[in-house]
């Protein structure tokens, strides 16, 4: 997020002092792809290289040009997930952390963040065989991801979770019943909000699979939406993109039952695997 953030405000300042990326690199004596990965938050810049573009875009305010120089330092930080590479796909604990509103839909497993560690193992396993360092690493991994709903000020959370994450019985009958019953407890909290899409709600706009918006609290640091399939993730950045997901997740939440009446429906489910 820090290095999206110093991305996004270096490549403004190119852009207002007239710039083409190429003209800057030449300028700062930078290779083209380097300031290039530099503006799109792929690759960190050293201190010298920000000290040149930062002479090259005019900025002289000394308290500025080291507000600019914090962001390259704590850019360079590694966060908790970092020893979980292996684990995450992409930057989504990262994101998370930096979160203010978190809006996710689940079509086929329960939000990770609300996941109890006997479905996260079983979620983990998918019917293979695993070393089980790796599976307690995996269970670990995605526990720690959810501290941030409990921190002393915590992200708001906004679940929809479609009925089929619901009824399909992941680790068993009584795994299952664990982990509706954590999302009945976690709907009380003032931070989060769950909603149960049926299926009698037929057809709807985010049926092509799940997907999560995350709003952070910086004007200038603009939504963003995470997506993940087996093997990669997409993050989707740009404005029209993100229109259309907002649309989207306004649509499921009309179809959605109520959260008063969703956490009826959870405890019937509980009932039903009873």
């Amino acid at each position: 997020m820090r290095r999206r953030r110093l991305a996004k405000e270096l490549r403004h300042l190119r852009e207002e002092a007239g710039f083409t990326v190429t003209q800057a690199a030449r300028e700062t004596g930078t290779r083209q792809p380097t300031l290039t990965r530099i503006e799109l938050g792929q690759q960190h810049v050293t201190a010298p290289v920000l000290e040149r573009l930062l002479d090259l875009y005019g900025v002289t305010d000394q308290a500025r040009r080291e507000a600019f120089a914090q962001l390259a330092r704590d850019a360079k930080e590694r966060g908790w997930w970092a020893k979980y590479r292996d684990v995450f796909h992409g930057s989504l604990p990262d994101l998370e952390s930096e979160a203010e509103v978190i809006r996710a839909f689940e079509a086929q497993v329960i939000p990770g963040l609300l996941q109890t560690p006997d479905y996260i193992e079983a979620i983990f396993r998918g019917g293979r065989a695993h070393e089980e360092a790796a599976v307690h690493k995996a269970v670990d991994a995605r526990m720690k991801r959810q501290e941030i709903l409990n921190r002393v000020h915590p992200p708001r959370f906004e679940a929809v979770i479609d009925e089929g994450a619901l009824r399909r019985l992941i680790g068993g009958r009584e795994v299952m019943r664990e982990q509706l019953q954590r999302l009945v407890n976690m709907a009380t909290r003032h931070n989060i909000t769950i909603r149960v899409l049926p299926f009698d709600a037929g057809e709807h706009a985010a049926i092509a699979g799940a997907f999560t918006i995350l709003d952070f609290p910086e004007a200038f640091d603009p939504s963003v939406v995470f997506t993940e399939t087996p093997t990669d993730t997409l993050l989707v950045e740009e404005p029209p993109e993100l229109d259309r997901y907002n649309e989207i997740f306004g649509h499921i939440l009309g179809s959605a039952l109520v959260p008063a009446k969703s956490v009826t429906f959870l405890k019937q489910v509980i009932e039903d695997l009873t």
